[in-house]
């Protein structure tokens, strides 16, 4: 963090303490807070007109670098609940709610939802975990919400948090969040049709975004465009995939949106296949809800693999 955004966090940290004890939006609603696009979609539908949401990350922007603004600040000075990804995704969550210095919000409070609480988390390491490892998460793989089956435990955290808040509004909440969950349940027969016939086909990626996605719909994953994750693709490592991929007769390439097409194209045009780029977040390539966001993933995925 620099010196210039500390000494930009302090002022504004001074001039929000009094906002920082303000109830609720002037129309009643619960002012929501949350790291990303997906839980703030999440949240609209849980908490419907109950609720004004604000995800601090934007649409297509890698959410392991976010950069806050002294306006995030001001938002969450102002929160009644923060809703997060957890799992060290969001680390860059921790100084704005030290810098809000909102009691209703800090971790352990009635208005601090983990999102993650209950997932079943992957590829939690289990060795010695160093730079060379790469942008390794030492609690799991955080990219949970692109399995579907795991929304409706992010969705159930997000219920649970707003009756702590707004315990007059339970059963409204508890309405919601039972039909988010049958809204889930009723695409996943559609989208376990769409990809049933590629159970067991491999994929690669360019980031280790998609594994829970990959392992929910019965797909194997083949590698990734990066070395190691968060390590930036090298010319070996693209050599060996190239080769690996040719020799396997691996034909599935996805690429989540936000990274770079340059060896992509490479990997494509050598292996002699087409790749489909995925949307990283709601909002990104036209999807306006979670459920846009998965249904367009499992159509990408399908494309690669037909």
């Amino acid at each position: 963090m620099t010196n210039t955004f500390v000494r930009v966090l302090t002022v504004v940290f001074v001039c929000l303490h009094v906002l920082a004890v303000m109830g609720s939006a002037a129309d009643g609603a619960v002012n929501v807070v949350t790291s990303t696009p997906e839980l703030a979609s999440i949240v609209r539908y849980v908490g419907g007109s109950k609720v004004s949401v604000y995800s601090i990350a934007r649409p297509d922007q890698d959410y392991h670098l976010v950069e806050p603004r002294p306006s995030d600040v001001s938002r969450i000075a102002r929160a009644d609940l923060v809703v997060r990804v957890g799992l060290d995704l969001d680390l860059w969550l921790d100084a704005l709610l030290n810098a809000a210095a909102n009691p209703k919000v800090r971790r352990g409070s009635a208005g601090y939802v983990d999102a993650s609480r209950g997932i079943d988390r992957m590829e939690v390491p289990k060795g010695k975990v160093t730079g060379a490892s790469g942008d390794i998460h030492i609690y799991g793989n955080p990219h949970y919400y692109y399995d579907p089956l795991n929304a409706k435990i992010i969705a159930r955290n997000i219920y649970e948090g707003l009756t702590r808040v707004l315990e007059g509004d339970k059963e409204y909440f508890q309405k919601n969040y039972n039909n988010f969950v049958d809204e889930i349940d009723r695409h996943m027969k559609a989208w376990q049709q769409k990809l049933a016939p590629h159970k067991g086909k491999p994929v690669v990626t360019y980031h280790k975004s998609a594994s829970y996605f990959i392992r929910r719909f019965g797909l194997r994953y083949f590698d990734q465009l990066e070395p190691n994750p968060g390590i930036p693709p090298s010319p070996s490592h693209i050599s060996q995939l190239i080769r690996r991929m040719k020799e396997e007769n691996v034909k599935a390439l996805v690429v989540e949106s936000i990274y770079p097409k340059r060896f992509p194209d490479l990997v494509a045009r050598e292996v002699g296949i087409k790749y489909q780029v995925v949307p990283y977040s709601v909002g990104s390539m036209g999807t306006k809800t979670y459920f846009d966001l998965i249904e367009t993933w499992v159509d990408k995925f399908v494309n690669a693999l037909d």
